[in-house]
């Protein structure tokens, strides 16, 4: 069976794949641009906002899937801007673990929230069984891509 799946089809999966990431990053965008905040940045924060018990910049790369190199000057920038703040870990001093502000605590509850409220009407015109399709579909790519 799988010899009748072309690369022309595979691809045109991964395109779909890059055409909803771009939806959602536009969104983002768009989103943080009244706060100063690019797109990876608000990443970043809602990682954090999401993940308050693992903090460190590693833990964030891995979820994150990018490299210290790419994330780790990003915090530092923020952390200049009072976005970010960075603590010794109460229980083990040599390692440092990254927190929002009480300012991006209550921006990144709003992006988190305008986020949903915008993008969750795009799926009132779906019946159960195509929610259900969907939801299957995106399932099925995280299973593959996880591998």
């Amino acid at each position: 069976m799988n010899s009748e799946i072309t690369l022309e089809k595979k691809k045109k999966i991964i395109d779909l794949i890059k055409d909803v990431s771009n939806f959602y990053n536009s969104i983002r965008d768009d989103l943080c641009e009244p706060y100063g905040l690019s797109s990876l940045q608000a990443v970043i924060l809602l990682d954090i906002y999401h993940h308050k018990d693992k903090t460190r910049v590693t833990d964030i790369c891995k979820r994150l899937n990018k490299k210290t190199n790419t994330i780790s000057p990003l915090i530092n920038r923020m952390i200049e801007k009072n976005l970010l703040c960075k603590k010794k870990d109460a229980t083990d001093t040599r390692v440092t673990n990254v927190y929002l502000t009480e300012k991006t605590e209550e921006i990144t509850k709003k992006i988190a929230i305008d986020v949903f409220d915008y993008t969750i009407p795009y799926f009132d015109g779906l019946s159960y069984e195509e929610i259900q399709s969907v939801e299957d579909a995106l399932s099925l790519i995280i299973k593959v891509i996880t591998k």
